[in-house]
Parts: C-alpha cells; structure tokens; sequence
C-alpha cells in the first residue's frame, strides 16, 4: 500500500461503531483485490471463462459475474468492470474485483486457461478500493461524479483514472470508488466521515450481494445464492466452465434451493458455511450461511445473514447453533417461495 496512503488511513482510523445507517460515510474496502485482463483477446477470452455476457458490456455498466468449475460450482463472485481506452483507443480491458484473500488462487486458475491467447492477467496490487454509503450529490458534483444513480452497476471512469461505480441494488446510494492508492489519497480528504467495514458489509446484505470466501468456495451452483436474478448469469451465451450444469438447472427443473435473508440474536459472529437445522430434526440440514454482519434490525442490533435454505424447510422453525433464527420477509423471500 502507497506509504501516504497508509498514513492516511492511521490518522483517520476506522471508528469503533458504524456511522448511522443514513449518514454519508466512507469505508476502506481492504477485502477486495483487483485482477487487470488486458490484451487483444481479453473479451473473447472472459467471455469464455465468466458466467457474464461480457462482449456485450460497453463500459458504460459495470456487470456480476462467477467464475465456475465444470461441475456448476462457483470458485468466486467477481465485479466486472469494462474499461475502454482513455486516449480514445480500440479494445477493451476489463478489471475484475475479487475477495482479496481468493485473489492469489484466482490468478492462477485463470492463467491456466490462458494457454495461446493473446491476453494479460494482472493482479493490481497498487489498486485499492472504497466504499460511500449515502454520497452527498454536492460532493459528487464538485468531483466531476454523476450527483445521484441512474441506475444499478453505472460506472465511470474519472480524467485521475478512478473507476466510480454505483453497486446498490435497492433504494439506498451506494458507490464503490477503484484506482491507483495516490489517486484515491487525493480524493480521501473531501469524502464524508469513515465508517465500519460492517455497515458497507450491512449494505450489501440488505441488498442480497452474495460473496464466496474460502470456507465455500464450491459449495454453492449460481442460483442457489440468485446470480441468475442478480443479471450475473448469461443464458444466451456459448460454452463456460459448469455452463451445462448451470444450464440445465434453468431450462430442465427448477432449483430446490435459495438464497433469502434472516436474523438471529447470537452474540458470536455467525461464519460462512455454518450449518442451518430444522427445530424439529437437529440432524438435518435446512441450508448454510453465506454471509452475515451485527446490523440494526429494528431498534435492536442482530445477526444478520444471506443463507442458502432448501426450500422445503423455508416454513420451518430453524436453528443456527441451537440458537433460533428468522428468515426475513421480502423479496428474496418470495422469489424462494414462488420456485418452491
């Protein structure tokens, strides 16, 4: 990390309670990494790889997207960011923001498909990223940023080479900021208060973003935690590694499981792939976390989760751990009981 960004951050230290859900805030987004795909053939290549219609992207949106197995399980989320040449140049190149701690492993799958083609796969350590919760529309102004959403995964890309994308899926403004560590230090001192990694990970839950980390990674098929209703599946496309699998489940049957949302009252932190049972037969298994954060539910702070629940048991009376558990009404919750 750039050593003035890295004073930055200790004279601006994350506080130890998260800024008030409506409030403008900033957060360092240090669980992401960014892989650069570059060259002639990067599109037709990803395009090959990603569950995405990637050469339809024209940088002007942002794109979900998972890299798969052959047998449909997915090694990571990724964000996909298509850039075009700021000189104004012909081709593509595309970041792909990915859990940090996967990246090292991604690159070297990908890699090994490169085998012949003409492309380039970095990984962008100098590339850091964050998070504003609830920009102020000034402030954007004043940066040369669009003032408000037109609409999910919008992006641009600023004359210092900061790729702004607004990644909320619901009602709340939600905007990433990606670039090079001295571009983003110029712009940290004009950002609003900093905030938790908590309430931007509180955010993204509330919106149902799913993310893999190394506890499941291959543990889940797309739409078992909704890719396919987040428009990070293509069901146009040719070949990708697990696309018959994935496929299949579309067009043959319908998925017996979904990703919804829920609360629990557990103090301990509730960890990916932590096992969700019916009360009624603790030998079973109802489903799996995928993600949770301490978010404010009501005028209490709970345990909030995105699972991954057999459909059959989404009625149920579940518990995480003996303790009970309550999935949340909504639209991830009727989107489950309208496949079931």
């Amino acid at each position: 990390m750039n050593n003035d960004w890295s004073l930055f951050l200790q004279t601006h230290p994350e506080p130890a309670h998260p800024a008030s859900p409506s409030a403008a805030a900033w957060v360092l987004l240090d669980t992401r990494a960014s892989l650069l795909v570059s060259g002639e053939e990067a599109g037709d290549f990803l395009q090959a790889m990603l569950t995405q219609e990637i050469l339809s992207l024209d940088g002007s949106h942002a794109a979900r997207g998972a890299l798969c197995n052959a047998k449909g399980r997915i090694l990571t989320t990724v964000l996909i960011h298509p850039l075009r040449p700021q000189d104004g140049g012909q081709g593509m190149t595309y970041r792909l923001t990915v859990p940090a701690e996967l990246a090292a492993d991604l690159f070297k799958t990908l890699k090994l498909y490169v085998l012949r083609r003409r492309v380039l796969i970095e990984i962008s350590d100098d590339w850091q990223s964050i998070g504003v919760l609830n920009p102020d529309p000034a402030l954007l102004a004043a940066r040369g940023m669009a003032s408000s959403p037109a609409d999910p995964l919008a992006q641009s890309t600023l004359p210092s080479g900061v790729v702004a994308t607004w990644e909320q899926t619901g009602d709340d403004p939600r905007l990433s900021l990606q670039g090079p560590a001295h571009a983003l230090l110029a712009l940290a001192p004009h950002l609003p208060q900093r905030t938790t990694q908590n309430a931007w990970d509180c955010a993204e839950i509330h919106d149902g973003i799913p993310t893999i980390n190394r506890e499941t990674v291959l543990h889940f098929v797309p739409q078992w935690i909704n890719l396919d209703l987040l428009q990070a599946v293509s069901f146009k496309k040719g070949c990708y590694p697990g696309q018959e699998v994935v496929a299949r489940l579309h067009y043959l049957g319908k998925s017996n499981r979904r990703m919804v949302s829920g609360y629990t009252r557990m103090a301990e932190p509730v960890l990916p792939k932590s096992v969700i049972h019916p009360a009624n037969e603790p030998q079973s298994e109802a489903g799996e976390i995928v993600r949770s954060a301490i978010c404010r539910v009501g005028n209490e702070d709970m345990q909030v989760f995105l699972a991954v629940i057999r459909l059959n048991h989404l009625h149920d009376e579940l518990l995480i751990e003996g303790q009970p558990c309550t999935l949340q009404p909504g639209p991830f919750l009727e989107t489950a009981e309208q496949r079931h």
